[in-house]
């Protein structure tokens, strides 16, 4: 009996962290597939708003009904009053519905419209993004911004890159921006986009429920530049939002403040770091296109028939793109039926991708890499099959011991931020029983419009996706050291939808087909 005390609670809390587990693998912008079933779900909200509309216009239809015929009733009595009344039925009539049918009406009026749709919302909600989702949407905005030197006033309005979308972001959009990098201590950032929301202002009008109150925006902005340290401009801003408020207490108490800190000199701890004063880095000249063409003449194409003995019959478009670390490009490798297979095997099991901490020796999600994953058995089917024999025709190595096929879709300015594949010796756990990762194979499953780039930042090389193209590199040198200049990234999407294919080959069987040598 004692044990079964603390069963019914237990069980209770076990569910509890497995619904937060579940909502927490959500994680709605880290993969453009994934958000596709938002869309189904706002639709069905604003089929469940039309809903509420409709009970709303029904009970007005009835309302203006009723409403007409009493007040027909009544004109005709006060046209002529005395007639009216004097006659007992009439007389009965005013007295029984004064009594009787407006308090009927009171009670219909103080009826609630649109319970069951409260009540559809609430129960939609918990599919809904949170908090959290919002944040990691704002982080990656802002991601795509700072890798890519865009300006926020040229995101705002569909500008991206130099090319002009047909959407552009509201003051929501921007406030939201703004108030979450805020938090984050994002300052320089967060000023930029509360300007946006100033100036947005000027030119559009918000409607009601979602109504933002303009001087609420102008504190906001003055705020952040206070954290500046720009009190002076800060100070303007007040100035300019009491003209429309001179009497607005908040307003006023701000104003004193500010003019206090002028006059004694305070200042913020927060260091002034001017935006735009040092150059983009070496990861953000690759991301953006920026790194010099290669003058080795060694770098060559050719059709590649001497991997494996089945290319001398079919053989491969072979690009040489590099000598340390060894890496080729290989051009037209999977087919479009394959590859919407591919999507359509992961799509229903996509889970946000993790990262081995050596700290704490697990996968855990982190900042740094933000895309979903699926992982399928060499086995798996047909298709997986015959990938890894094109691996294995690719390479040359023997795929035995080598990880899983990793599937993976980014999302809303999705990356993976620098990072080695080969793993640090000191982890035998890791590379005891296959060694280490001597290569990476990446297919690249889509076109990305914008942005997507792989580079490699310390060797100066940057690959682009194109559908049905792979990448393929060494990460241990020949003695079978890790070699540092395979340092990479996947730069942020800024518009498309990017699927690649990994595959992580290791060390241990390639005994022969590539062996140790000394330095």
């Amino acid at each position: 009996m004692r044990s079964s005390k603390w069963l019914l609670p237990l069980m209770l809390m076990l569910l509890m962290l497995l619904h937060h587990q579940v909502k927490s693998e959500e994680s709605h912008c880290t993969s453009v597939a994934g958000m596709v079933k938002l869309l189904d779900l706002e639709a069905q909200l604003i089929d469940n708003l039309a809903d509420y509309a409709g009970e709303l216009e029904e009970k007005l239809e009835n309302v203006k009904r009723n409403m007409a015929k009493m007040r027909l009733e009544n004109d005709r009595a006060r046209s002529s009053t005395e007639e009216y009344l004097s006659n007992p039925l009439n007389s009965f009539s005013l007295i029984r519905r004064m009594n009787r049918d407006w308090m009927t009406w009171q009670l219909y009026m103080d009826d609630p419209v649109g319970l069951s749709q409260v009540e559809k919302i609430q129960e939609l909600r918990e599919h809904m993004p949170t908090n959290t989702d919002v944040e990691e949407a704002v982080t990656a905005l802002d991601r795509i911004q700072s890798t890519y030197g865009l300006k926020m006033a040229h995101i705002a309005q569909g500008l991206l890159n130099e090319k002009q979308y047909n959407v552009s972001l509201n003051v929501l959009d921007t406030y939201a921006m703004g108030q979450i990098l805020f938090d984050q201590s994002r300052y320089w950032a967060a000023a930029g986009w509360l300007y946006q929301s100033i100036v947005l202002m000027e030119l559009n009008t918000l409607t009601s429920p979602l109504e933002l109150s303009k001087s609420e925006v102008q504190m906001a902005y003055a705020e952040v530049l206070l954290k500046m340290n720009q009190q002076a401009d800060a100070l303007k801003v007040v100035n300019i939002a009491l003209t429309d408020k001179p009497h607005d207490i908040k307003l006023l108490m701000k104003k004193s403040e500010i003019e206090t800190m002028i006059r004694t000199g305070a200042k913020n701890n927060v260091p002034k770091v001017q935006q735009g004063a040092v150059g983009p880095n070496a990861y953000q000249m690759g991301c953006r296109g920026q790194f010099p063409p290669s003058a080795d003449w060694r770098l060559h194409c050719r059709y590649n028939s001497t991997t494996s003995p089945f290319l001398i019959l079919a053989p491969l478009k072979m690009e040489l793109v590099g000598l340390d670390p060894y890496m080729v490009i290989y051009h037209d490798v999977v087919s479009a039926e394959e590859i919407k297979e591919l999507q359509g095997m992961a799509t229903p099991g996509l889970k946000r991708a993790t990262v081995f901490q050596a700290s704490s020796g697990r996968n855990e999600v982190v900042k740094t890499r933000t895309s979903k994953v699926a992982w399928f058995p060499d086995s798996y089917s047909p298709l997986t099959v015959r990938l890894n024999a094109r691996v294995a025709d690719m390479t040359g190595f023997n795929l035995y011991g080598s990880e899983m096929l990793q599937l993976m879709n980014y999302g809303l300015g999705g990356h993976y931020d620098k990072h080695y594949d080969f793993f640090n010796q000191t982890n035998s756990n890791l590379t005891a029983m296959s060694g280490d990762r001597i290569a990476t194979v990446l297919f690249y499953l889509t076109d990305v419009e914008q942005g997507g780039a792989t580079v490699f930042p310390n060797i100066q090389k940057a690959v682009f996706p194109q559908r049905g193209s792979v990448v393929m590199w060494y990460n241990l040198k020949d003695d079978g050291q890790p070699n540092t200049q395979t340092l990479h990234a996947a730069c942020p999407v800024i518009v498309g939808s990017k699927w690649v294919c990994n595959k992580w080959i290791r060390e241990r069987d390639q005994l022969f087909s590539r062996p140790c040598l000394k330095k």
